[in-house]
């Protein structure tokens, strides 16, 4: 790759000192390499004019299901219990290796064209390969692996013996885990709900012997709280803690209903909150007290969760809504846009245990970049680089992006995927995967 001189950029630099340089950045051999006011062109550079725009660190999403990209739309108006059951697992299970393939193919370009740089992934019970086949061609930063069900009661069509399932992990982790180094196998127990004790042990394990993510859903719904300390007779986040599931690398999506004593946990622990608006108000899941969180000291990140509970994966989105829904609950001043645009990038590199590589733009860390457009109506007269980018942009001000130094999107062109056959491939296996299901529109009486 040819060295990139970005030029004439606003650079939210995310660094230590949140500078906001008016200049220019270099990308050499997948590293930035130097940020100045001007810096000269070099013979070699492939010269980018961002004149106007915001050049940015690359936004982190840390709870995505590549594997749903296909149902978007299938399973609205649904609350959480109802939309897995009814929906969502039925669906999961329809899939074939090439189905899957394509879900995760039109999810990665979207979420690329709209400034997504990194991305936390859980997948379904089988066909990863696909998944990890995908992210690795398309450039995404990417942790992910299958999702582990072996609850049989509470595991629907999923449902995958324990002994099998452990197995799949761990030859998953021997074909893709650090294959290149953009892409690390994260250990996924789905949520308490669908997982037996002897399983969550063994994650907690992998996540030992191999130095991974723990990634797991937790405290998204009364209903799913109600059954887990049924069963246990704990809260959620007491539960997992008491198995050791919590810790400096494990992630939990949602986290939406904690009690004090909960967060207290999750803070000594330093285990990571990602928080998907966007989701849990379409299944009515509740809002997250993420200005408290804050205060405590709580690792926060953001993420769009899965395609048909969003149904959108613009990280522009899930940043104006949450910055939007702290101020009813905490008042005006709660949840700045500077500090909900720190969480989608410094937040959600630290969630992930990177923020020495990604999150800010500074010499030496990897050149994941993404420069805003500032020429629609909506953005084109503030000054203020994060109200613009919090409250006014999207996704679709994105211009242009790159991931480890590499040109993923000019000109608000995908440059690996073309455009028009990945929705043409998506729009046929989505036809293919509805005819192999039944799911139910009644709700669950």
């Amino acid at each position: 790759m040819n060295p990139t001189l970005i030029r004439n950029g606003v650079i939210v630099t995310m660094n230590k000192r949140r500078e906001i340089l008016r200049g220019d950045l270099r990308i050499s051999d997948g590293k930035i390499a130097a940020l100045a006011p001007h810096l000269p062109a070099e013979k070699q550079d492939t010269v980018v004019d961002a004149r106007g725009g915001f050049v940015i660190p690359g936004l982190v999403q840390a709870h995505t299901h590549l594997c749903q990209t296909l149902f978007r739309g299938w399973a609205d108006d649904l609350e959480l219990l109802d939309w897995l059951e009814r929906r969502i697992w039925p669906m999961e299970n329809a899939h074939d290796a090439e189905s899957m393939r394509v879900s995760a193919r039109i999810g990665l370009m979207e979420m690329q064209l709209l400034g997504t740089t990194s991305i936390l992934d859980m997948g379904s019970v089988d066909f990863h390969d696909s998944v990890f086949s995908e992210a690795e061609k398309s450039g995404m930063r990417y942790w992910g692996g299958n999702c582990l069900m072996d609850l049989k009661a509470a595991s629907g069509p999923l449902f995958r013996p324990t002994k099998d399932t452990l197995e799949y992990s761990e030859s998953l982790i021997q074909r893709w885990h650090g294959k290149v180094d953009r892409i690390q196998y994260a250990v996924s127990p789905r949520f308490a709900i669908s997982c037996t004790e002897e399983i969550l042990r063994a994650s907690v394990a992998l996540r030992k012997k191999h130095k991974l993510i723990f990634h797991t859903h937790a405290s998204e719904n009364r209903g799913e709280i109600r059954i887990v300390k049924k069963r246990t007779g704990l809260d959620n986040i007491k539960y997992l803690n008491k198995l050791g599931c919590l810790g400096p690398s494990s992630v939990i999506a949602h986290g939406i209903h904690l009690s004090r004593s909960e967060v207290t946990d999750i803070v000594k622990t330093r285990t990571g909150i990602t928080h998907c608006p966007s989701s849990n108000l379409k299944l009515a899941s509740g809002i997250a007290r993420i200005a408290e969180y804050r205060k405590r000291k709580v690792k926060l990140a953001f993420g769009a969760d899965g395609a048909p509970c969003n149904n959108m994966m613009d990280p522009f989105m899930e940043m104006r809504l949450a910055a939007l829904l702290q101020k009813p609950i905490f008042g005006p001043t709660a949840m700045p846009a500077m500090e909900a645009f720190e969480i989608a990038t410094l937040g959600g590199a630290r969630v992930l245990n990177a923020e020495d590589r990604i999150g800010s733009l500074e010499q030496g860390k990897c050149a994941d970049v993404v420069i805003v457009r500032r020429d629609h109506p909506s953005s084109a007269t503030v000054d203020d680089p994060y109200s613009a980018l919090v409250y006014s942009v999207s996704g679709r001000d994105v211009s242009h992006v790159w991931i480890a130094g590499r040109g993923i999107v000019s000109e608000g062109r995908h440059q690996i995927y073309e455009q028009e056959s990945v929705i043409e491939d998506a729009r046929s296996q989505m036809h293919k995967l509805k005819s192999r299901i039944k799911v139910k529109s009644a709700h669950r009486r």
